[in-house]
């Protein structure tokens, strides 16, 4: 019997022995250059896909590395785990959050870091936005790494903060950009300007490397000048003479796919269906619970060669109660075909909403990725939602009133994307 009893014990500390040498072996999560897609319909893991990121590459960072995080909503578990455990292991933590936040997650990471911002580790906060004392607010959505496994410089923009309204309740991206030096650094330039809190409304600078190009915000107006990034993406498309390999029949494809449209950014609306009643191919995709009703009029305006422009509502709200159960939460403008006189597939995504604070005096980004295989990836993402998770809007808002386009404007600027 006890020769028995000798074998079993040799043979489970074999297996432990086993156990713990492959832990140990096992390689670091190292993140590499992507663009994933939550799906908040599908299974826990698709509805993570985003979160997964984020909390394997914190995982990932050595002591003596740092981690920068800037978002506007902050709530999941797992996430504050992992910047604590970070934290102690040696790893500088650096957060910004907007102030309106404050979940049990951000005070029990608050409370492990600290809010001393000439420590390691810290919390930081701004009033309003950091830039403006205006109704605004910390509305960017970036988090760096200066390593995670054997990556370095990792800088990844996203429009979803690690928030559960973004992971299991609205469709969302994240890019991941590994090794460029000029974005990290502009990137993180932008957190500790930020982190200032001092105003100054017109920030606005661009940085591009390669097939990125980054826009930051606040941006001030200018009298007779057009300072509205994305209008002027939309000024210079052509709808024809688009090459072979782009566009749709010869013509011009865009889409656009956002959570808020107010007022503000009515001139967007009108530039898409000047395009439409071109010819070019117009699609959107938006929150008809956060579009102001005069922009649905100005979308829905019939061509009198072309017809209505394809638009179409992801907003549930099955209970009215003004918050939606699921929801559009890209902030997305593709073109494919003719654009700036060249023909390319190219994509703007990041934080920016299409509302006058989005535009003006939020801390935002845009991110813009000249790439096909990025391009495509949007398409395929895009038509699995307008296929399975949208209803085709097909009549516009009978004669909207001034009122109601102030208070969905008023309502989407106060609310921001929860």
């Amino acid at each position: 019997m006890k020769a028995i009893v000798f074998v079993l014990v040799w043979l489970m500390t074999c297996l432990v022995g086993v156990s713990v040498a492959t832990a140990a072996t096992a390689p670091v999560y190292s993140p590499k250059d992507s663009v994933i897609f939550n799906n908040p319909k599908g299974s826990r893991s698709q509805q993570r896909a985003i979160i997964t990121q984020l909390d394997r590459s914190i995982d990932a960072a050595p002591k003596g590395s740092t981690i920068y995080m800037a978002q506007y909503l902050f709530d999941i578990d797992s996430t504050a785990d992992r910047l604590v455990a970070a934290h102690k292991r040696g790893v500088n933590v650096r957060v910004l959050i907007d102030d309106g936040t404050r979940t049990p997650q951000i005070k029990r990471v608050r409370k492990a870091l600290g809010t001393d911002k000439k420590k390691g580790s810290f919390v930081a906060t701004c009033s309003h936005s950091c830039m403006s004392e205006a109704r605004s607010v910390m509305h960017a959505k970036f988090y760096l790494f200066s390593r995670a496994g054997s990556s370095r410089l990792v800088s990844m923009v996203s429009s979803a903060n690690p928030y559960s309204g973004n992971t299991v309740s609205s469709w969302n991206n994240i890019h991941t950009i590994v090794g460029d030096a000029k974005l990290f650094d502009s990137l993180k330039l932008y957190f500790y300007d930020m982190i200032k809190d001092k105003d100054n409304l017109n920030y606005y600078r661009t940085t591009t490397s390669g097939k990125y190009k980054l826009y930051f915000y606040p941006r001030a107006p200018k009298k007779g000048v057009n300072t509205i990034a994305l209008l002027d993406v939309l000024n210079h498309v052509s709808c024809s003479g688009v090459a072979p390999g782009y566009g749709k029949k010869g013509k011009t494809v865009v889409r656009l796919a956002t959570w808020g449209w107010t007022m503000a950014r009515h001139d967007m609306a009108k530039r898409l269906w000047v395009l439409h009643n071109k010819g070019c191919k117009v699609e959107v995709i938006l929150n008809r619970g956060r579009t102001t009703p005069r922009i649905l009029v100005t979308l829905l305006r019939r061509s009198s060669k072309y017809g209505v422009m394809p638009v179409y509502d992801a907003w549930v709200d099955k209970n009215r109660n003004n918050f939606a159960e699921l929801y559009m939460h890209h902030k997305l403008l593709t073109v494919n075909g003719k654009w700036f006189g060249q023909n390319t597939k190219v994509s703007y995504t990041g934080s920016q909403n299409l509302t006058g604070p989005g535009t003006l005096v939020n801390n935002d980004i845009i991110l813009r990725i000249k790439d096909k295989g990025t391009h495509n990836a949007y398409m395929k993402n895009l038509n699995y939602i307008r296929d399975n998770y949208t209803r085709r809007v097909r009549q516009a808002p009978v004669v909207p009133s001034r009122a109601s386009d102030a208070r969905i404007d008023a309502l989407t600027d106060l609310d921001s994307d929860r």
